[in-house]
């Protein structure tokens, strides 16, 4: 394998891997700002997160074109350290693509567990929402009246509406 086209691949995947660790960042912001409940933020990391998500998927096609450089097929990181290995080449590249690999997989998962935790948040916040509104609407409503022959008030769900053709 040719070392040179190796180190290409360990500089692209370190600018990847400062994308995710970014990436990790702003989705620790964002739980923040859900969990504090300050809105008006997080239109601003959203969009700094998909600007971050667009960066990522063009260092990636780069890191892709880099590795079909190599004249082996490498579909992932696991193989492209067989291949190093099997191909004895230097002891520091392997390591450097070792501890990438290591890296961006804790990233991976680091990043997955706070955006299903903000979804969660999300979704709890709707909820509470919803119930505030309920409780705005139900508190601004105007309560009708309605009582019986002899003058008593009648519970709501006890009224009974009437028409020209029956009583409901």
């Amino acid at each position: 394998m040719r070392e040179d086209i190796l180190k290409k691949l360990i500089a692209v995947l370190d600018n990847e891997i400062e994308l995710y660790v970014q990436m990790r960042n702003y989705y620790v912001e964002k739980k923040q700002l859900l969990t504090t409940n300050k809105i008006l933020e997080l239109s601003n990391i959203d969009t700094l997160i998909t600007e971050n998500y667009e960066h990522i998927k063009k260092v990636d096609l780069v890191r892709v074109d880099t590795t079909k450089l190599l004249e082996e097929d490498v579909p992932s990181m696991t193989r492209l350290i067989e291949l190093c290995q099997e191909k004895n080449c230097d002891e520091k590249i392997i390591n450097k693509i070792i501890e990438q690999k290591e890296k961006l997989s804790a990233l991976s998962s680091e990043i997955t567990m706070l955006n299903v935790t903000n979804m969660k948040l999300i979704k709890h916040g709707m909820i509470v929402t919803d119930k505030q509104l309920g409780i705005i609407i139900n508190a601004c409503t105007p309560k009708g009246n309605s009582y019986s022959d002899k003058g008593q008030q009648l519970d709501s769900s006890e009224t009974r509406i009437s028409t020209i053709i029956k009583d409901v």
